[in-house]
């Protein structure tokens, strides 16, 4: 059986990509920042934190169910990251690719 965290966050990664889907029917070519994500969450999420909430969107990049940019200008301003569905992120939403074990699925 899997911990609260583990059940959390597979949730948490499955809303996340949901909104990356609506962010990119509503626009700007789909790229939001975590921080919007966040405010967007922070009301449905007990306890979420902004880092959880960069968290999800790092990991669905590195599950390429996502794709992340960084628009610092320099190395050594504040992180300015974006993050957008990709082609594999809306399969997955649309299970037409089998459930990955990281992100909560509700299929049968």
């Amino acid at each position: 059986m899997a911990n609260l965290e583990s059940v959390r966050a597979r949730l948490l990664r499955r809303r996340v990509l949901e909104l990356l889907r609506i962010a990119r029917q509503t626009g700007r070519e789909g790229w939001i920042a975590p921080r919007a994500l966040f405010q967007f969450l922070y009301d449905e999420t007990d306890g979420l934190t902004e880092g959880e909430t960069r968290d999800a969107v790092l990991y669905l990049a590195d599950k390429r169910y996502a794709e992340v940019r960084d628009l610092r200008e320099r190395k050594s301003a504040p992180e300015a990251l974006q993050g957008r569905i990709t082609a594999a992120g809306i399969d997955l939403l649309e299970a037409s690719v089998p459930p990955d074990p990281g992100i909560e699925d509700p299929r049968p």
